[in-house]
């Protein structure tokens, strides 16, 4: 049975890859530290993986009785740096491999189906510290059809 977790769990651990990676596939960026959740104290150049999906609704007709199952799980990228168009490039780059690890594989190792990154919001501000933060928040959009579950549909009848 596809789970939530599954799918954030494989999102997760490729962002972890990429990271160790970021040298090689984006030269001369910072490369970010990569976290389950929000980190309790932020570095300046990071990638977070939600730990919570959310929309989750079934919907649509796959198959005669199982329906499609569709959630989204965030990814907030951060880049935080005195010099602004520094602090923007940084997070382009980090949206950018966002995009890239999940067009890399649309199924999450078969967690899903199918999987489609967008930009849900994204800005850059000054901040009192005389730093520029720039940030954004990718929704992965994922779904699951003709999903059955059938020990749920056993115990139930």
């Amino acid at each position: 049975m596809v789970t939530f977790q599954a799918a954030r769990d494989e999102l997760y651990r490729r962002m972890a890859k990429v990271a160790d990676s970021f040298g090689e596939l984006y030269p001369g960026v910072q490369a970010p530290k990569v976290y389950d959740g929000l980190p309790t104290s932020e570095p300046p150049f990071y990638i977070a993986v939600d730990s919570i999906v959310d929309t989750a609704t079934m919907g649509g007709r796959a198959v005669p009785g199982a329906g499609q199952l569709d959630f989204t799980i965030h990814v907030m990228c951060f880049a935080r740096h005195s010099d602004q168009a520094t602090a923007s490039a940084t997070l382009l780059a980090y949206v950018d491999a966002v995009f890239n690890t999940v067009m890399a594989d649309q199924r999450l190792a078969m967690s899903v189906d199918n999987s489609f990154p967008s930009i849900e919001a994204a800005g850059a501000s000054g901040d009192s510290s005389k730093y520029h933060m720039a940030a954004a928040s990718v929704g992965v959009q994922c779904s699951v059809f003709a999903k059955c579950p059938q020990k749920f549909r056993e115990v139930v009848q």
